[in-house]
């Protein structure tokens, strides 16, 4: 009779901790991840230009600065989509798509980050401003804003300009949301692509 006790005794231990275990919540599955496509440039065809362009790492606040996407919700206040996000630093996302959108006009031979291209003719700098899917009025849409400026790298200013658009989303799913951020990107990386080929090309002859 004891050595039968002792059995359902055992027996009901690992049921009780069998049933414990099954309790557990399962590891939610990994949200997916996506990049900045840059721009086919079709529209950016014109002559070469013989100067080299560095592309600075974009400054931003701590709020852009992650691989989280951002999401304004009410004024001042920032939360983070829950359903993506960015295969790296939006920041550096936005980086590569630029020099690959000036590589894919194919007008400029010399243009990278300064890992690539320590030193250069012009420099690109920016400070992103704004870079979040808004919700605020109830119908998502993307909100991008660049400050761009060609310097020489040194502390003078060829030029400056703000840069911003904005894309509305058809919904608020993970693939329609960063469609509408890619789309507000690329409409700001086009700009700023074609505003530095004229600045630049103005820069390096006044210099000459």
């Amino acid at each position: 009779m004891m050595k039968a006790a002792i059995r359902w005794t055992l027996l009901a231990a690992v049921y009780s901790v069998a049933g414990c275990v099954s309790l557990l919540p399962e590891t939610a599955p990994p949200k997916p991840r996506y990049h900045i496509s840059a721009d086919d440039a079709a529209t950016l065809h014109g002559p070469p230009v013989d100067w080299s362009l560095v592309i600075e790492d974009p400054r931003t606040t701590r709020i852009y600065d992650s691989v989280r996407i951002a999401v304004s919700t009410a004024p001042e206040k920032i939360e983070y989509f829950a359903g993506g996000e960015w295969a790296d630093r939006a920041p550096r996302l936005f980086q590569t798509a630029l020099a690959q959108t000036f590589e894919n006009s194919g007008r400029i031979l010399a243009v990278g980050d300064r890992t690539a291209l320590p030193v250069g003719d012009v420099v690109l700098q920016m400070d992103i401003r704004a870079l979040h899917l808004d919700v605020r009025s109830g119908s998502p849409a993307s909100n991008v804003t660049i400050y761009a400026r060609l310097t020489d790298g040194k502390g003078m200013v060829h030029a400056a300009r703000r840069f911003s658009a904005s894309e509305a989303a058809r919904s608020e799913r993970a693939d329609d949301v960063v469609a509408a951020m890619n789309a507000a990107m690329n409409s700001v990386i086009t700009e700023i692509v074609s505003w530095t080929f004229e600045e630049g090309e103005k820069a390096v002859d006044a210099q000459s």
